[in-house]
């Protein structure tokens, strides 16, 4: 037996997504079973669900990134990372 899928969609964002499935020779049905199919296949969302980062996460994440680059590898030991810390000066 078939089910019925309800789900509330901002208008614009419909009519949008409309034309793109009509373009792709697609009804909603359609789409959202393939959706469903994909889900099963891959046994989670079949695409990466991100969020674009602010400004402040990017800044940190660069930094981060720097700071990875200027180490030599991990420290031995909490003396070696007081050390490096402390610019080798007790």
């Amino acid at each position: 037996m078939d089910s019925v899928i309800r789900s509330r969609i901002d208008s614009e964002l419909k009519a949008r997504a409309g034309l793109v499935l009509e373009s792709c020779g697609l009804n909603w049905s359609t789409a959202i079973r393939l959706f469903a199919e994909q889900i099963v296949k891959n046994e989670g969302i079949p695409f990466e669900v991100t969020r674009k980062p602010t400004a402040r996460l990017r800044n940190a994440m660069s930094e981060a990134e720097e700071i990875t680059a200027h180490q030599h590898g991990r420290f031995e030991g909490v003396d070696q990372l007081m050390d490096s810390l402390n610019d080798g000066k007790e």
